[in-house]
Parts: structure tokens; C-alpha cells; sequence
């Protein structure tokens, strides 16, 4: 969303794309709900109540009836939508008129269980989130009409369009005017795309070279060079090692390499708990003048977040307090490299800041994607920038704090001293006055009066 959170006083109206015909509920509570969450789930929901035929600008609501129908706060529906978009089921839009401000959230279908599980994405963090056991019972509810791949021996006889149709020759090579008038008022539109092209420092030629002689069949590693890549970037898996877990992943039957037994092989080597002895920013940093803003330890910091896969590093972070590293936590770390907005070694210093600096137990996606946003809105894209501006906004918030400081001090109550009649006791103030003293009192006022 362009705004910084869920406004209840603005409008909003609820659209859904041509293709949404083909939503699937079964397949949005079996393979999305578990990675969505409850609040996600019931979001979706409660935008696909709204769907009106026709839907216009002018139809607008105030988002407050959705708060009120998922009974959740602004943040949390905040945090619901952000992840509806991610795994593709909205796509928001926004715009400022004389009304005032107004969302449209168009709905978008899911994806069949057979693409949902080729998704390298999706599939990562739904296994990472149910478990071999129920990823693995998903899998086979997906396929439960298929039939059994043992049977090769059959030979497709279907009968093709033109076998039965025809159709008058003009008609094709000249598209019918009522056609294109149809065309134009719905173009086709384009699913958006999950899983983005991995540029990173993988050695793809040596990988290639190292299978060469190997038992498998060549062209799936081209058809899957966004998840091995993905994969190498979150673990920071070297072009040897990852050729040893392809190895591990070819169904030795037909030599072909099997993606989601790759992903649970990868999942599981990755697995690792270090122990508190293990120490981050041990290393020496070489000698640099890159940047005089950067201490020797900054330096020792900005070496090792570069020498480490963003989930190892928070391995060793956690190691060091004997915690361990969440399926959520994982899903953040794939998250953040999937972009390709920060650098591993950027995602590693917000790393560090969120567990070591700020003394957190485990990484939040609120927190994380703030300060992600934060950085990327100042230009920061990589370790040596994030540093620099963690330093500033600390060096910020302490000159703040000294101001407010020297404001209070200013402010301190300002003591008078008490007359002595309030310090008698009551009951001594309260003594009626002798026949003497109220004679001595009438002089005084006599006296006073010849003057």
C-alpha cells in the first residue's frame, strides 16, 4: 500500500480479475492458508464478501467495515494484505481525488496445486511450514486422479479442433469485428510473477561442467535454475555442494531430477543449530579507506555478513544465546533474497541489528520490512550503506534524547518557602483569643487610626 497503515477513513471497493473464475477454495485452505496465517485467511474472505457486478469508483466503502468484519487491528490487517499480495491472491491499487482517498483490491485466483508446488517460493515455505509428512500428504491429494506414471505404454489418440470444427478461413486470417471489440474491452491479463530471475555469483558454467557426466537428465536444470539459484543464495551453497545435493534429488529410476525432494534435502543439510562458542565478527578485516565513517570492528562486522548465507548467519546469531531458527524467520530471510532489493551482506547487518544490536529473541516481519522500506527509500542496498545508516539514525536519536533531556531539566518545580503560620498546628490555629489580646488588638487598631 502507499500509505504507511491501514486507514480506516479511507475508501475502498473490491474488483477481481477476469481469471478469477477459476479461485479455488479447497486449494486456498489446504496449500495457502498454512503460509498466509489466520488473519490472512479471513481477510481474503471478508474483501471476496464485497464483490459487487460492475464495480465502480463510486462504490466505495470505508475501510472500517473491514476491521470490523475480521475484528482485527490496522496492523494486523496491514500485515494480512502485504501477505495476500506477496503470494499473488491481491493486487492493490490506489489513488488521491476529491473525495478522498481510495483502494482497490483486485482479487486474484489461486494457482493449481501442480503449479502452487512448482512455484519455488511458495513451495519452500509451505514446506518449511507443514513438514515433510504433510507437505508430502498435500502432494498426494493434488495427484489422487492422476494415473499411476508406471503406465507408459499409452499412446494419446484425442482428436484435435479442426479433426471436428470448421471454421470459415476468412474468419481466421481476418479477426471479426465483434471479436476484436471483445478483445479490447478485456484484454488478456498477466498473472504476477511470483519468483524472479536469481542474478547473484553462482557459478552456473563450473555446475554445469560438474554434472556433465553425471545421470541426469540436463534439461531440468535449466527448467529449474530459479530454485537452485534461490537455494544457493539463502544457504550460500557453492557450485561442489549443491552438485552433491542435486545428486541426492534424481529419482534413480528415470534420471530426472525431483524439485521438491531437493527442496527437503536442502531444508534438512540446512538444518543446523550452532553452539554459543561459535563468534560472528571474528574476522580480521583487511585494511580499507572505503569508507572513514566505519570503525575496525564495523569493518569486522561488514567482512563477516559478507563471508555468510543469510540464513547461516542468523544460525550463528541464535547459536550464540542457544535459541534456534523459525520456519517463520526462514520465510522472512526467502523473502528479502527472492527481492532482490538489499544485498546478502545488507540482509545480514539487519540481521544483526534486530537480533544482536536490539536485542531481539527472533526476527518479526513488521519490524524487518520497516526498517527494509527505511533503507531503501535512503538509497541503502548494501552492508557498508546500512552500517553508515544505522549509525545515523542512532547518532539521530541520541541527539534527540540529549535535547529532551536538557528540555526537562529546565523544567524543574520551583520550591517558595511556607509563611510561618502554616506550619502551627491546626488545632492551635483554631484557639479562640484572650479578653487581653483582643484588648491589646483594639489599641493597635486605635493607634493606627490617629496616625
Amino acid at each position: 500500500m502507499t500509505a504507511a497503515a491501514f486507514d480506516p477513513q479511507a475508501g475502498y471497493v473490491v474488483t477481481a480479475s477476469t481469471a478469477f473464475i477459476s479461485f479455488n477454495d479447497q486449494t486456498f485452505a489446504t496449500f495457502y492458508q498454512p503460509i498466509l496465517g489466520p488473519v490472512a485467511f479471513s481477510f481474503f474472505y471478508a474483501l471476496k464478501a464485497r464483490l459487487l457486478p460492475n464495480p465502480t469508483i463510486a462504490n466505495r466503502t470505508l475501510q472500517s467495515d473491514l476491521l470490523a468484519q475480521v475484528n482485527a487491528g490496522g496492523q494486523q490487517v496491514l500485515e494480512a494484505l502485504h501477505r495476500l499480495e506477496a503470494v499473488g491472491l491481491v493486487q492493490t491499487y490506489f489513488q488521491h481525488d476529491e473525495i478522498g482517498d481510495v483502494y482497490v483490491y483486485e482479487l486474484q485466483p489461486t494457482l493449481t496445486p501442480e503449479k502452487f508446488l512448482a512455484d519455488n517460493l511458495l513451495s519452500i515455505l509451505l514446506l518449511e511450514e507443514v513438514g515433510e509428512d504433510a507437505f508430502d500428504s498435500l502432494t498426494k491429494q493434488s495427484r489422487q486422479y492422476k494415473l499411476a506414471s508406471s503406465n507408459t505404454s499409452l499412446t494419446n489418440v484425442s482428436h484435435n479442433f479442426f479433426e471436428e470444427f470448421h471454421i470459415n478461413s476468412q474468419s481466421i486470417t481476418e479477426t471479426p469485428q465483434a471479436i476484436l471489440t471483445a478483445r479490447k474491452q478485456s484484454p488478456v491479463e498477466k498473472q504476477p510473477q511470483l519468483t524472479a530471475r536469481m542474478s547473484d555469483d553462482f557459478d552456473w558454467p563450473t555446475f554445469i561442467h560438474l554434472l556433465a557426466n553425471q545421470p541426469i537428465v540436463s534439461a531440468d536444470l535449466e527448467n529449474n535454475r530459479d530454485l537452485i539459484l534461490l537455494e544457493h543464495q539463502l544457504y550460500g551453497i557453492d557450485a561442489p555442494t549443491m552438485k552433491t545435493l542435486i545428486l541426492r534429488s534424481i529419482d534413480l529410476q528415470t534420471n530426472h531430477f525431483n524439485p521438491k525432494k531437493f527442496k527437503q534435502i536442502v531444508a534438512s543439510a540446512y538444518n543446523i543449530v550452532y553452539s554459543s562458542t561459535t563468534k560472528v565478527a571474528e574476522k580480521e578485516a583487511p585494511v580499507t579507506n572505503k569508507n572513514s565513517e566505519l570503525t575496525s570492528k564495523d569493518q569486522e562486522l561488514l567482512v563477516t555478513a559478507k563471508d555468510y548465507s543469510p540464513v547461516e548467519f542468523l544460525q550463528v546469531l541464535k547459536g550464540q544465546t542457544g535459541g534456534y531458527v523459525t520456519s517463520g524467520e526462514r520465510h522472512i530471510l526467502t523473502g528479502l533474497v527472492a527481492q532482490e532489493k538489499l544485498t546478502q551482506d545488507a540482509i545480514n547487518i539487519l540481521t544483526w541489528y534486530v537480533i544482536s544490536d536490539r536485542g531481539n529473541s527472533t526476527l518479526t516481519a513488521n519490524f524487518v520490512d520497516a526498517i527494509a522500506n527505511n533503507w531503501l527509500q535512503h538509497g541503502v542496498i548494501n552492508g557498508e550503506q546500512a552500517i553508515v545508516q544505522l549509525k545515523t539514525f542512532n547518532k539521530q536519536s541520541q541527539e534527540k534524547k540529549t535535547k529532551t533531556l536538557k528540555k526537562n531539566k529546565w523544567r524543574k518545580t520551583i520550591k517558595e518557602p511556607m509563611p510561618e503560620w502554616s506550619k502551627k498546628d491546626t488545632s492551635e490555629l483554631m484557639k479562640k483569643a484572650s479578653s487581653q489580646e483582643i484588648a491589646k488588638l483594639r489599641e493597635r487598631i486605635a493607634n493606627r487610626k490617629k496616625k
